[in-house]
């Protein structure tokens, strides 16, 4: 597209469109490569699970209590401890994985429910779904790594905000936008660059929606939202993850215990960073034992928890049993806390306790995971992946053909330096609401004025 055929808010945003895309292309395909494997977690993990319970011994009468299979992973790794238990997906599963912190990391067993025979061994970190996550959310840099990929999804939002722009068609039917008229135009550049339009006009939507809802798991723009929220007063109905909550003192009256609790159960939490470490210890008396996990597990079964299910150990001396449904549909996921001494129920967390806009973003990550609707949602995703592929192919085959031999090819900035408001207006609104954006493009652009200036003071020179 000649740019004197463009006007000047064309060709700006034009230029912006060719660096952020640039700056993204490889980041955007690994992203996509990562995301698409990971689409296919539960069928990926069910095939290794499988070939583990091979091994194991066929199910026959009663099985080992849930407290033996755990010491039997412990036996494994002297010194180590226990940091949660998956129960089997169903009866019929003859293992069940232990998580246990050792000093080389943490590590996944699958133990046999009838021998507690361990069957398999594995460093969690390790597990190939798990490293596809990590390269996908942070590129294995860590918090860094993290960082950088919000920044690249950042980019990758306003690139179809301006794709869409640049694409609309002027002079022609709105419908163009999605069917373009191909053998137009001077050469294979051409029609690389209507491949390239048409496939962000029908896949735009679908990446943008993925795209948004994956930055509440981001740190910036995640942290902000959070934030946002508590100003907003849209509280949690309590903390899940980093559990405090604490059990009764094992002398106490238990006589009325749990139904004290069954409100919102928001005084008994305490907001924190997840240490281990509790306020308030329990006085254990001679002879006062916890309850063994198999008893609460026996107690917890009329409850339906939505495989998979994770068992947590109380945290500190005084803490509480935590078992909590992970289903891949948020709104049959639950989470109940229990006494460790007396076995009862302490707190239940349900989908519909959370508050309306949790519930939403809940239900939008699980569409980010392609967990929201079944197999349907995993290709959902799947052409989202492949189309940002093409996107990222196709713009990148456009830069290399119109490129002069040995320079970036970059598009000269426009004649009228002015910026129109309702531009400016637009920056100032993607910045805020995509703050990495935000902060990358105002290094960019003062990269940019630096070296402009630079530019002028050597031609003065000369």
């Amino acid at each position: 597209m000649a740019s004197a055929n463009r006007t000047t808010l064309q060709h700006r945003v034009w230029r912006w469109h060719f660096f952020a895309g640039l700056m993204v292309i490889p980041f955007a395909v690994i992203l996509a490569v990562t995301g698409s494997i990971y689409l296919f977690k539960p069928q990926f993990e069910a095939a290794v699970e499988a070939r583990i319970n091979a091994q194991a011994a066929p199910l026959a009468g009663d099985t080992l209590p849930a407290d033996a299979l755990i010491e039997a992973g412990l036996a494994a790794h002297p010194g180590a401890s226990f940091a949660k238990l998956i129960l089997p997906a169903t009866e019929d599963d003859p293992t069940v994985e232990v998580l246990l912190r050792t000093e080389a990391g943490p590590r996944t067993l699958w133990i046999d429910r009838s021998t507690g025979s361990v069957l398999h061994d594995t460093a969690t970190p390790g597990r190939f779904m798990n490293v596809v996550n990590d390269i996908h959310g942070s590129l294995l840099a860590g918090d860094r790594g993290s960082l950088v990929v919000e920044i690249m999804a950042s980019w990758m939002i306003i690139l179809i905000v301006t794709g869409v722009f640049l694409w609309w068609p002027r002079g022609a039917p709105w419908w163009r936008v999605f069917v373009p008229k191909f053998g137009d135009g001077p050469g294979r550049r051409e029609t690389w660059r209507k491949v390239h339009g048409m496939g962000g006009a029908w896949i735009g939507a679908l990446v943008f929606t993925i795209l948004i809802f994956g930055l509440p798991w981001t740190q910036v723009w995640g942290a902000g939202f959070t934030r946002t929220k508590a100003l907003a007063g849209l509280k949690e109905p309590g903390q899940e993850w980093f559990v405090t909550l604490e059990s009764s003192s094992p002398n106490a009256d238990h006589s009325a215990h749990g139904h004290e609790h069954h409100g919102t159960g928001a005084e008994l939490w305490k907001t924190g960073t997840g240490d281990p470490a509790v306020d308030v210890q329990s006085v254990n008396a001679v002879g006062v034992q916890p309850m063994p996990l198999q008893t609460i597990l026996e107690a917890a079964k009329p409850v339906r928890y939505a495989p998979p299910v994770d068992v947590q150990p109380p945290r500190g001396e005084n803490g509480v049993w935590t078992i909590r449904s992970m289903a891949p549909s948020r709104p049959d996921r639950i989470t109940v806390h229990y006494d460790r001494w007396t076995g009862q129920e302490l707190m239940r967390i349900e989908f519909s306790d959370h508050n309306p806009v949790d519930r939403f973003v809940a239900l939008g990550v699980a569409f980010h995971e392609g967990a929201l609707f079944g197999w349907l949602n995993q290709v959902v995703g799947l052409i989202a992946a492949l189309g940002v592929i093409l996107l990222s192919v196709t713009g990148g085959i456009m830069w290399w053909r119109r490129r002069p031999k040995g320079r970036l090819g970059t598009p000269p900035m426009p004649s009228d330096k002015r910026i129109a408001a309702g531009l400016l207006v637009l920056i100032v609104v993607l910045g805020v609401l995509l703050p990495m954006a935000g902060v990358t493009l105002l290094a960019a652009l003062f990269v940019d004025a630096l070296l402009s200036g630079i530019r002028r003071l050597r031609r003065g020179a000369a």
